[in-house]
């Protein structure tokens, strides 16, 4: 028996010898993976977790990010894979942005963090509580004005953020905080701002203080129109010709074509102003009514919610179309 458990014993060395024998022909065991990662959660100034925040790891902020994600809805994140050495995190919030640990908005300033291969390096940031835009819009007749894009821009910095109006008519959007806001909405053929303005240097500017909602109302102003039916200096309907309305104060302008019959209408699809009408083809050019040029050309005012009626006989013939 004592021999039989001898040779047993010799027979498992051997076997052993064997299997580091062949480990050593075929090359070194597989080596650790040698990269390390980055987790944590984005909370605001509030308290609360952000959501969907964008997460974008960076080496050297001047350079493209190494690794970008987007954080879960309830703020966390893990980037994995990071080769050992140390980055900076940048936390997108819809339309700006901050550097971790939080409400910083200058990359030299962020916090520099190490990560070891085999590690996982915690980098939880505080950012600076958003602020928003709610309101409610109304169509002139004084219905909700539903589905409508709306647009928020900020005054100082261009950027815009976007949504369309509920089926009542309300909206909310998330805004960079401690900025000002115009709001222009599309209430019909063309946009407006609130209130009720088509001039942006006439609209009322918000400002939003972080995590703080700012509600607003407004009723659209109705557009304006011109229509009228064109003659050639024969007394015939001029079809073909090019109609041009001019806003003087603007210098706006919005093109259609007369019918056929010379009739043409742009009922609707002008904002309220002053304008000058020019007639065109071909064959010759003139203002309202039969004006040889823009400074001798009548002013034709329209209000909102009017269509005025502009007929005119051209000084030249038209051919037959």
């Amino acid at each position: 028996m004592q021999l039989n458990a001898v040779r047993r014993r010799s027979i498992l060395a051997a076997t052993l010898a064997g299997v580091v024998a062949a480990t050593s022909v075929g090359g070194p065991a597989l080596a650790a993976d040698p990269t390390g990662s980055i987790t944590g959660i984005v909370r605001d100034t509030r308290g609360a977790v952000v959501p969907d925040a964008s997460v974008a790891v960076y080496v050297n902020p001047s350079s493209d990010a190494v690794q970008e994600l987007q954080a879960d809805s309830r703020g966390r994140f893990t980037i994995s894979g990071l080769e050992a050495g140390t980055y900076k995190i940048q936390i997108g919030l819809g339309g700006w942005s901050e550097w971790a640990p939080g409400r910083i908005s200058n990359p030299d300033q962020a916090q520099t963090y190490r990560v070891r291969a085999n590690r996982t390096t915690t980098a939880n940031s505080v950012v600076t509580a958003t602020g928003f835009l709610a309101g409610r819009l109304f169509a002139p007749d004084g219905k909700p004005l539903a589905n409508a894009p709306v647009n928020v821009t900020n005054d100082n910095t261009a950027s815009q953020h976007a949504t369309l109006t509920e089926a009542d008519g309300t909206f909310r959007l998330r805004v960079q905080p401690n900025q000002t806001f115009i709001v222009n909405y599309q209430a019909g053929a063309l946009g407006q701002y609130v209130p009720h303005t088509f001039d942006p240097a006439q609209a009322t500017r918000f400002f939003v203080r972080s995590g703080q909602t700012v509600r607003l109302t407004d009723r659209a102003a109705a557009l304006a129109g011109i229509s009228g039916r064109l003659t050639d200096a024969a007394g015939a309907p001029a079809g073909g010709v090019n109609v041009s309305f001019i806003n003087v104060d603007t210098i706006n302008q919005s093109d259609t074509t007369t019918a056929a019959d010379g009739t043409y209408d742009f009922s609707g699809l002008l904002e309220p102003g002053r304008y000058k009408v020019r007639f065109s083809n071909a064959d010759g050019r003139q203002y309202a009514h039969q004006q040889p040029d823009y400074d001798s050309a009548e002013i034709i005012t329209v209000a909102s919610g009017e269509t005025v009626v502009v007929d005119d006989q051209l000084l030249w013939v038209v051919a037959p179309q």
